[in-house]
Parts: structure tokens; sequence; C-alpha cells
């Protein structure tokens, strides 16, 4: 029921008892008194016509009032619709409360699935082979993933919100590089402080510049050694045919040489020097042709060390637990049997061998002997090169060939005098 509904029924009924309670205070008056004067009971009927009248106008302005608020109020409804369904109080604050909840929930929700990418893209950024660095705006760096931190000896800690140049003050020309095309998408082998690295600059409008680097010195060093050893495979060809003629023809003079019956100082030289160069011939060939692999399997190289030590009478220094390495067993003592009986040959009595096992595998030999002039410390890798009388020439080629067949590399680090130094790296 409206509120003005019961207001109207409140006066109907207040009306009502204002003239019933006159009516019978009128009629009450009547029994005690009696009422024989017929004048006095037409005043009195008149008396209760002219009440009766002024009761009628109030109650038709009442209902003429409640009327018009009533008229106010359909008319209102009409202007908002939905004001006359809308539920009590405490019913909006329950159905706000609820859409509250419902929209907290839709929140939280959206907050995890960020929260979920976000530590998605961490996890890619963190696992990528490569160093992901972002600088903001200002310069300053904002991402430093696990793969920078290894490759530039930096904690993320560290690098956060200082600038690259500070952080990598160790690689000048990678800064450069950067510094020059930040503002370009741009990609590029940058050599910097005996590293090569390929970086990808990518510049973001007015977010910054994200930047991907790669260490690839080691993948250059491999690329190398391919290099080599296709330069070996193309030498092979060309000069086997030419070696196997020139040995052919050597004999043909070796053999005439014997059938010469003056067994002459002379003719004992030309046999020799015939036998010396069928013997290079020889080198040669077994230089130009491609290595094979015949079989893979665990070497134990101390004790393989110790045992060519033993058969070229020289003493070598390995001692420690075992070092393992899988290849092929011929081709590896093969290499390390010309270095040591090339030391011992240098007038080395003595070869101490240290290992360095981590990624790769780095084998340091040094012997005592007289060392190598500084001078020619690239010609030694050249085939046919030789400061000995009667060398080859052949030694050092034939083991650089080998240990690049097997994804390797072998540098001289120290020429002397007082002995020579090896590094041999499998990678």
């Amino acid at each position: 029921m409206k509120k003005a509904t019961v207001i109207l029924l409140l006066i109907i009924q207040i009306a009502l008892l204002f003239v019933f309670q006159n009516i019978h205070a009128l009629f009450k008056k009547y029994e005690e008194v009696g009422v024989t004067d017929l004048g006095l009971l037409m005043e009195s009927m008149q008396k209760l016509k002219n009440m009766f009248s002024v009761l009628s106008m109030i109650i038709g302005l009442t209902l003429a009032v409640t009327g018009i608020y009533l008229l106010f109020l359909i008319k209102k409804s009409k202007e908002k619709p939905g004001y006359e369904g809308m539920p009590p109080l405490h019913d909006y604050l329950l159905q706000l409360k609820t859409s509250e909840s419902q929209l907290k929930s839709i929140v939280e929700t959206q907050q995890e699935k960020v929260t979920q990418k976000e530590e998605l893209n961490k996890h890619i950024i963190n696992n990528i082979n490569a160093a992901v660095i972002f600088l903001n705006a200002s310069g300053r760096i904002e991402i430093f993933n696990a793969e920078a931190e290894t490759l530039f000896s930096q904690s993320y800690a560290n690098a956060k919100n200082n600038r690259l140049d500070k952080i990598l003050a160790g690689f000048p020309g990678l800064i450069q590089f950067v510094e020059l095309h930040r503002e370009q998408k741009m990609t590029g082998e940058i050599a910097s402080a005996d590293r090569i690295f390929r970086t990808h600059i990518t510049p973001i409008d007015q977010v910054g510049v994200l930047l991907i680097i790669r260490d690839i010195t080691e993948e250059k060093k491999r690329e190398e050694l391919d290099r080599r050893s296709g330069n070996f495979i193309m030498l092979g060809e060309m000069t086997a045919f030419l070696a196997h003629e020139v040995k052919n023809s050597l004999g043909v003079i070796y053999g005439y040489t014997k059938t010469i019956k003056s067994e002459s100082e002379k003719t004992g030289k030309i046999s020799k020097e015939i036998l010396f160069l069928t013997d290079m011939m020889e080198s040669f060939l077994n230089f130009s042709r491609p290595v094979t692999i015949d079989r893979k399997e665990q070497i134990d190289l101390v004790a393989l060390l110790e045992k060519i030590a033993a058969e070229k009478g020289i003493t070598v220094d390995a001692a420690g637990e075992p070092v393992m390495l899988e290849n092929d067993p011929a081709l590896i003592q093969s290499i390390f049997s010309n270095l040591i009986l090339n030391s011992k040959q240098a007038g080395a009595d003595r070869v101490e061998v240290t290992f360095k096992k981590g990624r790769d595998l780095e084998i340091y030999l040094k012997d005592n002997g007289k060392g190598i002039d500084p001078k020619i410390r690239e010609k030694i890798w050249y085939p046919f090169f030789t400061t000995k009388d009667k060398g080859t020439g052949m030694g050092l080629p034939s083991i650089r060939k080998i240990i690049n067949f097997l994804k390797g590399e072998i540098i001289l680090t120290d020429a002397g005098p007082r002995g020579a130094a090896f590094k041999i790296i499998f990678y």
C-alpha cells in the first residue's frame, strides 16, 4: 500500500470519527432535555446540516489534494521508468555488494592472467640462448636476463637501472656499435675484447631499445675449422695426382741408378736423395688424403700419454685422475705421438701436460726444449716448412689437419726460448 493511500484513509477515518462523535453528542443532549419544541429541533437539524456541509468540503478538499498528489506520482513514474520497481534500500545495497564481489573476482582473474603471462615471458627470456637487454627511454637497463649475466659477468641486481656503458665497460666495441645504431633496426657482428658478438638492435618507439646479443666466438672458430678442412680437401685433390706422378718418376730414376755399374760416391748420393724425395712425396700424399674415423671410444688421455712417453723415451708429467675423451683412438694417438716426438727432437726430455675440463676440453703441453723462433711461429703450420736438415715439414700440419677434422684447434701459446707450449681444444 502506497503512502498517499494510507494518508487518505487516516483523514477519512478522522473525519468520520469527528462526525460520529458530534452526532452522538447531539442526540444525547436531546435525550437529556427532551425534544418538545419543534423550532429547537429545526435549529438543531440546520446545525447538523451545516456541519455535514463543512465536513463534505473538508473531505472533498482532502480528496482533491490526494488526487493531485497521486497524479504527480504517476507523472513522475512515467518520466523515470523503473522508479516504482526500485527495490528497497537494503536490497539495493545487497545487489551493490554482489556486483562489487563479482567485479573484484574479475579483476583478480585478470591480474592472475597478467601475472602468468609475465612469469611465462620471464621464463622465456631467462632460458633463451642469447643475452637479452632492454634499455628504457632514458638509456637505463630494465631487462638483463640470465644469459646476459653469464656472458658479461654482471648480476641483474647490479645492472638494473644502470647505464649500458657502465655495465659493459669491458666491451667498448659492442657499446660503440649500440650507441651508433640505437635509433635503427640493425644486426651486426662485432669483435670486442677478443670475443665476437652477433648483435640485434630493435628500437621501440618512445619506449626504449631491445638488444639480443649472442657470443659467436666458438661458432666462428668452427667455421674457420670447416674452411681449413675444405682447403685441405681441395689441396689433396689438386696435389694427389702431381705427387703420384713425381713419385713414379723418382722410382724410374732410382731404378736406372741401380743399373749403373760404377758404385761411385755420386751414385750413392743420387740414390739417397731419391729415397728422401720419395719419402716426402709419400708424406704429402698421406697429408692430402681425407681423414676418416674408423670408430669412437672412451680414451684415457693420461694413460695414453704415459704409454707414448715410454715408447719415445721421454718423461711426461700428466699425473692426476683419468681424463676421458670419446674419439677415434688411432687419430688421438697420432696427434700426441707426433707432438711428443717433436719435443724430443727439439732437445726436450720432459713434457708437462695439464687439463682444463668445462664445456670444452682444453689440453696444455709444455716442453723444456730449445723452443721455436717467434719469427716462424705462423710458418710451422705450412706443409713442407721445416728447420730440420732432413725433415719433411709435414708433422705439425698433419697434426693440425687431424685436430681440425675432429672439431678441435691447436694453438702455439709460447714459442720459447725455454721450451714450446701448445694448447689443444676439443669443442
